[in-house]
């Protein structure tokens, strides 16, 4: 989250302790770059954005910009995705498969009354040209850059003086990009389409190549390739490097039975999915609701905080549970292994009445300026929200 103030910011347990171990690495954040990094996976493609959490809206240099028609432009951050990645106007063409997917700065701009992202690539380095594919055609040419029309809002209270952005899940394969900043809001949606395969290079042998894999062999990968075949992920990562994750089991929709058992859960009981595993926290830091506490090192010391995410209907409320055992099953709640519970905002109506189940993380900033972050679930016209600061 942005970093303004000295950065402020039923497997079982001995189970649950393998599978965190076994993905720690792999979780591990890169070096501290100051950036705030937002990421979002549907269906094992990726779509990430680190920005730059210290722009303020009242700084001299972006008045031009933000206060009427301009040509300026001011640098926002970066995108990065799949190749199958398409962002308004930037991504693949219908019988293209590029080699890799978009990796652009951004910068945001205006025409005369219309927004826009600059979208500029950013070239490969000369090691990444040698390590590219030789069977590489040579009618791929150097991506230009382009420029993404943006839904733009105005409003007459500033949510926050500094630039904020979210990644919002729409569907298994779509959403929006979201931008808030001062009194504005842009909107631009994005979507993984389906694309042509590429012919494999002919086999000149029937040996393959040489592997080793053995009880020390580094597994990370598997382990989170399997994960994310059957779900989808939501991260936050604060420029000091600290990462925010949360799993969520993908293609439960409006028509599943669970959606149908959750119109009717009575005072007191779980939202239980028949069809996949408890929604999954992981955090490398200790988060604050509200006077609740939800710490790290809960399942071994000098380990992230590692939760399952439980829907518990309280009369006409929602409240949520943290639960100790972060890889059940959706049916097996244990409740000795609860460890917290905090109030949740409920809102249902709207035009989404067909989303599938989703959980996400947006930044955004109090009343005071001070940093939050909102953990957000919605399915169908349901949309449960709790906003957390991260401990320093």
């Amino acid at each position: 989250m942005p970093c303004r103030r000295a950065h402020s910011l039923s497997i079982g347990v001995l189970s649950g302790l393998t599978l965190l171990a076994a993905g720690a690495a792999t979780a591990q954040s890169d070096d501290p770059d100051g950036l705030a990094h937002t990421r979002l996976t549907l269906s094992a493609r990726v779509i990430s954005v680190a920005y730059e959490p210290t722009l303020r809206a009242n700084d001299p240099a972006h008045a031009a910009l933000l206060a009427g028609p301009s040509d300026s432009a001011v640098h926002i951050g970066r995108l990065e995705g799949n190749r199958a990645l398409r962002v308004g106007t930037l991504g693949p063409d219908q019988d293209e498969t590029p080699r890799s997917g978009p990796n652009h700065e951004l910068w945001l701009t205006r025409r005369g009354a219309e927004w826009m992202l600059d979208a500029r690539p950013i070239e490969e380095t000369e090691a990444e040209a040698e390590n590219e594919d030789e069977n590489q055609s040579e009618a791929d040419e150097a991506p230009e850059p382009v420029l993404i029309p943006l839904t733009h809002t105005s409003r007459t209270d500033a949510r926050t003086e500094y630039l904020l952005v979210a990644l919002q899940p729409g569907s298994n394969d779509s959403g929006a990009l979201a931008i808030d900043w001062g009194a504005h809001s842009w909107r631009v949606d994005f979507e993984f389409v389906e694309l042509p395969s590429r012919p494999r290079p002919e086999r000149t042998s029937n040996v393959g190549p040489a592997t080793s894999l053995t009880r020390d062999s580094d597994t990370t990968a598997r382990w989170r390739g399997a994960r994310l075949g059957t779900r989808s992920e939501t991260a936050f990562t604060t420029p000091d490097g600290q990462s925010i994750q949360i799993l969520y089991q993908k293609e439960h929709g409006t028509d599943h039975r669970d959606f149908a058992a959750l119109e009717s859960t009575a005072d007191g009981e779980l939202v239980e999915l028949s069809g996949g595993a408890v929604i999954r926290l992981r955090s490398e830091v200790p988060l604050r609701f509200g006077d609740t506490l939800i710490p790290t090192d809960n399942l071994a010391p000098d380990f992230p905080g590692s939760y399952g995410l439980w829907l518990k209907a309280a009369g006409e409320n929602w409240r949520l549970v943290f639960n100790h055992e972060a890889d059940s099953w959706g049916t097996q709640h244990d409740p000795a292994f609860d460890a917290a519970e905090i109030e949740l905002t409920h809102a249902h109506g709207g035009p989404g009445t067909d989303r599938p189940l989703a959980v996400y993380l947006v930044p955004r900033a109090d009343e005071t300026d001070e940093d939050t972050v909102g953990l957000i679930i919605h399915w169908g016209q349901h949309t449960w929200e709790a906003d957390f600061s991260v401990e320093p």
